[in-house]
């Protein structure tokens, strides 16, 4: 993704932001699905292909466009991570954290379903584990075009 340097920085921020979180879903999310898949932990493999209503999109599209906006906030935070390892760590806790919180207690009452869909241990770990593949996955996309501030 090539943006202009004259772009001003908040708008090229939110435009990298949901390109590194949709695209995140795509990459990261999926072989985060596939090694689930591989070990028997899920038992659909990846990519999910069937309709979301109301619009009958594929559930990897919807998908990818949610891990966008979500990428749009990591984008607004990511001048707050620490330098380092501590980058790392808060991508992956951003995503654990921050993702989790909004699929169980936002789009789960939304979807009609019990919050946290019901906090089975099994499924609360693979989101865990998923969300922070694709917290790490932001990370890396975000940082293949806005490198690190020196300083």
């Amino acid at each position: 993704m090539v943006i202009a340097a004259e772009t001003p920085f908040w708008p090229r921020r939110v435009l990298i932001g949901f390109g590194a979180g949709f695209v995140a879903v795509l990459t990261f999310f999926q072989l985060g699905l596939l090694l689930l898949y591989g070990i028997g932990a899920v038992s659909d493999p990846p990519p999910d292909m069937t309709p979301t209503q109301p619009f009958g999109v594929p559930t990897l599209f919807s998908g990818a466009f949610f891990g966008g906006l979500w990428g749009i906030l990591f984008a607004y935070l990511e001048p707050r991570f620490p330098h380092g390892i501590g980058y790392w760590i808060t991508a992956l806790l951003f995503g654990a954290v921050i993702l989790d919180l909004g699929l169980w207690f936002v789009v789960a009452p939304l979807k009609g379903f019990s919050p946290g869909f019901g906090f089975e241990l099994h499924d609360v770990a693979i989101a865990i584990f998923l969300q922070s593949v694709w917290g790490i996955g932001t990370g890396i996309l975000y940082r293949l075009v806005v490198p690190p501030a020196r300083g």
